[in-house]
C-alpha cells in the first residue's frame, strides 16, 4: 500500500525536483559562503548545475582533519557557538578519529521532520504507534534523531537505554510497543533472547521493525529472518552522523529511496554514494564522499514514489569491500547466502594474507555438529564464483553488539 506521502508527491516530475534543490542549494549558500570558514576556503557561487558539478568533492579525511587542526569543531561552523544546541558524534568504526557534528534548532528540527515525514510514513507509522528504540544511546545520532522524528509524529517513543536485552524483550512486550527499532543483527539477537526466556514475539504488538547500521534490512534472507521472528514486516534505513537521515524502504522491498527532497546526490564512477544536505546548513556538508557503495535506479517505483532508488539498498563500505582470487566482494553478499540458514546464530568473515595471496575464512556459529557445513560452503562458492573456506563454532561464541556488527577481522 502506497503511504500518503509517497502518492502525494508521484506527480513531481525530475526536472521540478533538481530545480527545488537547485533553489535550496543557492539559499543556503548565502550564509555559508559568508561565515563559514571551512567552506569560503572551497567553494564558490552556485549559479546552476554547472558550477555545481565543478565544486570539488569532500571525504572524511577533510573534516578530520580539520577538527584536529581547530579543535574541538573545526571550521566548519557557519554560525557562533552559541547558537548551537545539539552534539554527536561519529562511532569511529571504520578506525578514524570520530566526528564531532553540531546542530542548530533548526538543523535538528530538520532531521526530525526528514524522520516524521518520510521514514516513519513510509513504514506507515503514526502517532497512535509504540516506538521501542533498543540502544543504548550513546553520541551517535541515528537513534536520537529517530526519537525525535516519533515525537514530531506524535507516538509515544519508549527508550530502551542502559538496559540488557532481556529487559528490552519484557518492556517491549508488557508495553506493548507496535514498532522495534534496533540493527538488523540486534533485532535477531532479541529475538534469540526472547526465545530463550519463553517469550512469545509472535503474540506480541510489534508489526513494524525499522533498521539501520547495518544493510541487513536490505538483505532479502536477513530481512525474512527478522519478519519470522516477530511477527512484522521489516524496513531499511539509511544514514549518516555527518550527514542526517538520507533514505528509507519502501512498500515495494527492493531497495531504499533517497529522500531528494532534502539532498543532491550523485554516484560516481566507481559506485560510490555522494551527498549533499540542504538543511543542515550550521554545519554543511556539500559533495560528501559517503563511503557506500550503491546500485542506484530512476525506474518507475510501484509505491509511487519520484526519488532515486539504492537497488538492494547499500551494497557495502568502501573499507569492508575484501578480494578473493581477483574477485571483489563485500559482507552482504555472504549475508544473503549465510542467513538462508535459520541455524545460523551469528557470523563473521576472517580476512589475512597467506604467501601474497587473500584468504577468507565465514565462520558460522550453530548448534550441535550436524551442520552442514560443506553445503555452505559450495552455495558460497556457486553464488560468489569463489571458495570461501567455513568454519564452525558453537553457539553464542562471536560478539554481540547492539550497534553495527563488525563483519570483516582482519588477521
Amino acid at each position: 500500500m502506497r503511504s500518503r506521502l509517497e502518492t502525494e508527491r508521484s506527480w513531481i516530475s525530475h526536472d521540478e525536483l533538481r530545480a527545488a534543490q537547485l533553489a535550496k542549494l543557492r539559499t543556503g549558500l548565502r550564509d555559508v559562503l559568508a561565515t563559514n570558514a571551512f567552506w569560503r576556503a572551497r567553494l564558490h557561487d552556485v549559479g546552476g548545475w554547472d558550477d555545481f558539478e565543478r565544486l570539488p568533492l569532500t571525504a572524511k579525511s577533510d573534516l578530520v582533519a580539520d577538527q584536529a587542526a581547530a579543535p574541538p569543531f573545526g571550521t566548519n561552523l557557519t554560525y557562533p557557538q552559541e547558537r548551537y544546541v545539539r552534539l554527536h558524534q561519529t562511532s569511529g568504526s571504520s578506525g578514524g578519529h570520530p566526528l564531532r557534528w553540531l546542530d542548530t534548532a533548526e538543523s535538528w528540527e530538520w532531521c526530525a521532520r526528514i524522520w516524521a515525514d518520510h521514514v516513519y510514513r513510509a513504514a506507515a507509522v503514526t502517532r497512535a504507534d509504540r516506538v521501542f528504540l533498543a540502544f543504548s544511546f550513546g553520541p551517535f545520532l541515528g537513534f536520537w534523531s529517530a526519537f525525535s522524528g516519533a515525537e514530531r509524529l506524535g507516538a509515544l517513543c519508549v527508550s530502551g537505554g542502559s538496559m540488557s536485552s532481556e529487559q528490552r524483550v519484557q518492556d517491549l512486550l508488557e508495553l506493548e510497543a507496535t514498532v522495534l527499532m534496533s540493527t538488523p543483527t540486534y533485532a535477531l539477537r532479541l529475538a534469540d533472547v526472547a526465545r530463550e526466556r519463553g517469550f512469545d514475539l509472535a503474540s506480541s504488538a510489534v508489526r513494524v521493525t525499522i533498521h539501520a547500521g547495518e544493510p541487513g534490512a536490505s538483505i532479502p534472507t536477513t530481512r525474512s529472518a527478522i519478519e519470522a521472528a516477530w511477527s512484522a514486516v521489516s524496513f531499511d534505513h539509511t544514514g549518516m552522523t555527518e550527514l542526517g537521515p538520507t533514505g528509507h524502504s519502501c512498500s515495494a522491498r527492493d531497495g531504499v529511496h533517497l529522500i531528494e527532497s532534502e539532498f543532491i546526490f550523485e554516484v560516481t564512477s566507481d559506485g560510490e554514494l555522494v551527498a549533499t544536505n540542504l538543511g543542515r546548513w550550521g554545519m554543511p556538508l556539500i559533495r560528501y564522499r559517503t563511503g557506500d557503495r550503491v546500485i542506484v535506479s530512476r525506474e518507475p517505483c510501484s509505491c509511487g514514489s519520484p526519488f532515486l532508488k539504492l537497488v538492494g539498498g547499500i551494497q557495502g563500505r568502501v573499507d569492508d569491500m575484501f578480494t578473493v582470487r581477483g574477485v571483489n566482494l563485500y559482507p552482504s553478499q555472504v549475508e544473503e547466502i549465510v542467513r538462508r540458514y535459520r541455524e545460523v546464530g551469528e557470523f563473521v568473515i576472517e580476512h589475512r594474507r597467506e604467501r601474497q595471496m587473500d584468504e577468507v575464512t565465514v565462520v558460522v556459529e550453530a548448534a550441535g555438529s550436524d551442520f552442514p557445513i560443506g553445503r555452505l560452503e559450495a552455495d558460497l562458492r556457486q553464488a560468489l564464483g569463489v571458495r570461501l573456506g567455513c568454519r564452525l563454532v558453537p553457539l553464542r561464541t562471536l560478539p554481540r553488539s547492539e550497534l553495527k556488527a563488525r563483519r570483516v577481522i582482519r588477521l
